[in-house]
């Protein structure tokens, strides 16, 4: 296939047929290919599952409407070549419309398999990124694009800014493939290598022809080259395996690439206000896309680093397998609790220790065990008040602050003995706990490792008269 498709890209290019002769061969070479790719990831993802199939298939859509629209072009070229653009020409956005949705698919599988402690950004700000950057690209290029169809003469406006929207949109995804890659640390396929490489083909014969529309020059034989070898490529992304690079480690530089041709871009319009007096009101009006594309981008960004934040917050605070409160943040409360209180003290605190919960864990494993905990820890909180704070110490040890003390201890107590009344039912099977509890009122010289100290000493008296009991020093 390397062998043909270079010989007849030498054949057109070296102008030893006739002109119309070269571009009806690579016209025509450039729909058979499109139609090739398109079987072969039709073919191919008839025969994966899930999103592997899903971007195929989208692949397949983005292809009919590349060879639809090309052979139109073939069709026009051969008898009217100034009949184009018309509503058929509309067909060849449909390949960079739907190539991108087969990107994004395929960097959601990718993202799912990134391990967790990864740091990934979404997808919303990798694609802003990529319009930062196309954005900041087309402002910087404003006169070859958009001053081009004001300065140009005997420039049909339509023609020029139809195939200006071809190259833009295969910029676009060009840049937001190549981004996905990299944010998501090395999930870089080799079909996604082969994808992009034929996006970047297509899209530079568009921009050859953008210019030599804009000159009003004839566009020369190797224009055409781009669409000849793109479907090539689109069709070894289609037959290539799936396979990934070696994972990078993340770079934070690469944080800051959408910033560098921001700055050229804002750099670029202070250059001209500061030496013409007046900026160009295109200029001004593209800088201020960009700036709102910044803006959003920082606005997403912000609101990622807050999720993670409150998430790290929670996660050193809390218990991961019952969700309550740590040693940390209940040493944490009741620090806060004992200096803002004052005399008299109406600060309490239990402590609850599992009884034989060591042979829970050896009789029926520690998915058991952990299943008990679990549900002792639900039951507990739902028997304290909002004030309250349930937090476990390790194990099978679990302590309340009580703010306030509750008037009656020994009321509280068998509330909470009522919560290991019932029996916990652990694979269908029920299984019972019971619990030693210590409760403690505070005083004006506790601190709170002693205030530990004395809970934990009163539920080892309570478990040394003969468990499932409660013993309370005020």
């Amino acid at each position: 296939m390397a062998v043909v498709g270079i010989a007849v890209v030498g054949v057109v290019i070296s102008g030893s047929l006739e002109p119309a002769a070269s571009e009806l061969i690579g016209d025509l070479t450039g729909v058979v290919g499109a139609v090739a790719a398109a079987a072969a990831f039709a073919w191919t993802g008839w025969c994966q599952s899930g999103a592997e199939r899903r971007w195929r298939w989208l692949m397949v859509v983005a292809l009919a409407w590349f060879a639809a629209a090309h052979a139109l072009w073939t069709w026009y070229r051969g008898i009217d070549p100034w009949a184009f653009p018309n509503a058929a020409n509309a067909l060849y956005l449909g390949l960079p419309f739907f190539a991108f949705f087969a990107v994004l698919s395929m960097a959601r599988e990718d993202r799912g398999k990134v391990e967790e402690h990864d740091v990934v950004p979404p997808h919303a700000v990798v694609v802003l990124d990529g319009l930062i950057i196309v954005g900041s690209l087309v402002a910087l290029s404003w006169k070859l694009t958009v001053n081009a169809v004001r300065h140009a003469d005997g420039v049909r406006v339509d023609r020029l800014l139809v195939v200006t929207s071809y190259t833009l949109a295969d910029l676009i995804l060009i840049v937001v493939a190549i981004l996905f890659a990299i944010a998501l640390y090395g999930m870089l396929r080799l079909p996604m290598i082969w994808l992009v490489l034929g996006l970047l083909a297509i899209g530079l014969s568009d921009a050859v022809y953008v210019y030599t529309i804009s000159s009003s020059l004839t566009a020369p034989l190797a224009a055409d080259v781009g669409y000849m070898v793109g479907p090539m490529l689109f069709l070894l992304a289609a037959l290539a395996p799936n396979r990934q690079f070696p994972r990078m480690a993340p770079r934070t530089p690469l944080l800051f690439l959408p910033y560098v041709p921001f700055a050229a871009v804002c750099g670029f319009t202070l250059f001209t206000t500061l030496t013409t007096g007046d900026p160009h009101v295109g200029e001004v009006y593209a800088l201020i896309a960009v700036v709102a594309l910044v803006v959003l981008r920082q606005v997403l960004t912000l609101r990622q680093l807050s999720a993670a934040r409150r998430q790290l917050a929670y996660q050193a605070t809390h218990d991961p397998l019952t969700g309550a409160s740590n040693r940390n943040l209940l040493l944490f409360q009741l620090d806060k609790a004992l200096a803002r209180d004052r005399l008299p003290r109406r600060l309490g605190l239990l402590y609850a220790d599992l009884d034989h919960f060591k042979q829970i864990n050896d009789v029926l494993g520690h998915e058991a065990g952990d299943a008990v905990l679990c549900t002792v820890a639900a039951r507990l909180n739902a028997r304290i008040r909002p004030t309250d704070t349930l937090a476990r110490m390790g194990g099978d040890e679990f302590v309340i602050l009580l703010d306030p003390a509750p008037d009656d201890p020994c009321e509280f107590g068998r509330r909470i003995q009522s919560a290991f009344d019932e029996p916990v039912f652990v694979c269908g099977s029920p299984c019972v706990v019971s619990a030693s509890l210590g409760y403690v009122g505070l005083n004006d010289h506790d601190s709170p490792d002693r205030a530990l100290a004395r809970a934990d000493e009163a539920m080892y008296q309570a478990k040394a008269a003969g468990r499932h009991g409660i013993r309370i020093n005020l």
